[in-house]
């Protein structure tokens, strides 16, 4: 379903717009918007991944990171 919105775009943007063939702006302008909004939400989750990772405590060297992670699948599993 599609929504009609009232907005305001600076002169340049509007000049840029208006260069672009009618009935394509809008499904332009959504896809700008949509790929904004895509971008904002992969930022925000790796933020989130970042904030995680700094509250786990360092591995030591002498771990095995391979046979850990099979340790605990192995866990889920039974």
């Amino acid at each position: 379903m599609a929504h009609r919105l009232n907005i305001m775009l600076d002169d340049a943007v509007w000049a840029s717009l208006q260069q672009l063939p009618k009935g394509t702006r809008s499904r332009y302008i959504s896809q700008a918007v949509e790929e904004r909004l895509r971008r904002e939400r992969q930022q925000k989750a790796a933020a989130e991944m970042d904030a995680l990772r700094n509250k786990l405590p360092p591995l030591d060297d002498g771990i095995d990171v391979v046979e850990m992670l099979r340790k605990d699948r192995s866990r889920d599993d039974a």
